[in-house]
């Protein structure tokens, strides 16, 4: 887990499962992030069901997948408003370990064709890469890449327009002795729009930070992480008042601890300072991450998060965003997995122009996800989903249902 200047970074949940349990845990961290919502989250459980039972040992990787999904309130307003969309998916990924070299790369391809609304069809890509090497007993290198990707909500843009994230890092690790740690690094993110009318909204992200970590035999770990870094808007509106460039210093503290057997408990704690003409100030971000296996068929997830978006994040970004869930996995058998979770956010926005100061809550539901393996190749996923936005601006106080139902072969 890690906290950068402007988010919750879910990027790290985003990873290949080959726990067939984890597949849950994945879809309980998405809503950490203001930025990612909802339509994308359930878009992101689609990519589940290709990634999540992925044999991890397998050099080579081909997935393709279709998810069909029906959206009760696709517009995202107070008028019912039905859609009902295909996501195709495509993917192939290679790993492949020599000596103390681990190299691992992977692209995927999604394209969204919409029944009623063809104008939104859109297509995109994302990818990842890692370089990872073991020089001696000290002395460790990491190099990533990654590229995520998504169509937004009509809540946050009624056009087309697909929000894509690079992330770019490396970093040296030197060991100090048996359980100590020092790390230093850099890291530069790149955000784009492909929908001309919101590229005031790119930006270019460059950050370093040092961190010392310490770990136990039992596999916990406890670090306190510095990250300095400034955030550039690389098309600010002509004539603007303000800018939405700023500085920002973030002081961290991130651990794992293994409570028990069957209790895991992971949490990033950070402090941070912004320096800039709209985004300024002082604020906290958190993520505190509770899982507990019940029993060999059973585990469940409490997850809380809290952060404060900058200006520019998104097209609304709240001021603040605390987020609350729960998420209960049942595996009655090697091939089946039954998830359930319940979710509560609620957001403070401060005054925007023809906006009032307001806050806003949402309320999601998901009676039943399931993911069936009828062989090797093959795997089915069935997703439910109930949402209900309070707002009191009344063209954002709805809800909506949605469903989805998916296939997936992995060679």
């Amino acid at each position: 887990m890690c906290i950068n200047s402007g988010r919750v970074n879910v990027s790290i949940f985003r990873r290949f499962f080959s726990g067939s349990l984890q597949c849950c845990r994945l879809l309980s961290c998405l809503s950490v992030s203001c930025a990612w919502t909802s339509s994308a989250m359930m878009a992101l459980a689609g990519l589940a069901l290709t990634a999540s039972h992925a044999v991890a040992e397998d050099r080579f990787t081909l997935m393709l997948g279709a998810q069909e999904y029906w959206d009760s309130n696709f517009a995202r307003n107070a008028e019912v408003d039905s859609e009902h969309y295909t996501r195709a998916t495509a993917s192939v990924a290679l790993h492949e370990r020599w000596s103390k070299q681990d190299i691992a790369l992977g692209v995927s391809g999604s394209r969204y064709a919409y029944a009623q609304r063809d104008d939104l069809d859109v297509s995109f890509y994302e990818g990842k890469a890692r370089w990872r090497s073991d020089w001696n007993s000290r002395v460790k290198t990491a190099f990533a890449w990654a590229r995520d990707a998504y169509a937004v909500d009509r809540l946050e843009f009624a056009d087309k327009d697909v929000v894509a994230r690079d992330d770019a890092s490396g970093e040296l690790t030197l060991g100090m002795g048996k359980y100590l740690g020092l790390t230093l690094g850099a890291r530069q993110v790149a955000q784009t729009h492909s929908n001309k009318l919101r590229d005031y909204l790119d930006f270019d992200e460059d950050e370093w930070f040092v961190a010392s970590s310490y770990s136990t035999a039992n596999k916990s770990s406890l670090s306190l992480r510095l990250r300095e870094g400034s955030r550039d808007y690389v098309n600010p509106v002509p004539d603007a008042v303000a800018v939405l460039d700023f500085d920002y210093r973030q002081l961290e503290i991130e651990g794992s601890w293994t409570l028990t057997r069957k209790t895991q408990l992971g949490f990033t704690l950070g402090r941070f300072k912004r320096e800039g003409d709209v985004n300024a100030g002082t604020g906290t971000q958190a993520l505190i991450d509770l899982r507990w296996a019940m029993s060999e068929k059973m585990t469940l997830s409490l997850n809380y998060s809290q952060s404060e978006p900058a200006v520019g994040e998104t097209s609304d970004s709240p001021s603040s965003v605390r987020t609350g869930k729960l998420i209960l996995g049942w595996e009655p058998r090697s091939k089946w997995l039954f998830t359930a979770a319940a979710g509560y956010s609620k957001q403070a926005y401060a005054q925007r122009l023809i906006e009032p100061a307001r806050d806003e809550t949402i309320t999601s539901f998901s009676p039943l996800a399931l993911t069936y393996q009828l062989s090797d190749l093959l795997r089915i996923r069935l997703d439910t989903q109930w949402v209900d936005r309070q707002s009191p601006l009344v063209y954002r106080d709805y809800d909506y249902v949605q469903a989805s139902l998916g296939i997936a072969l992995v060679f």
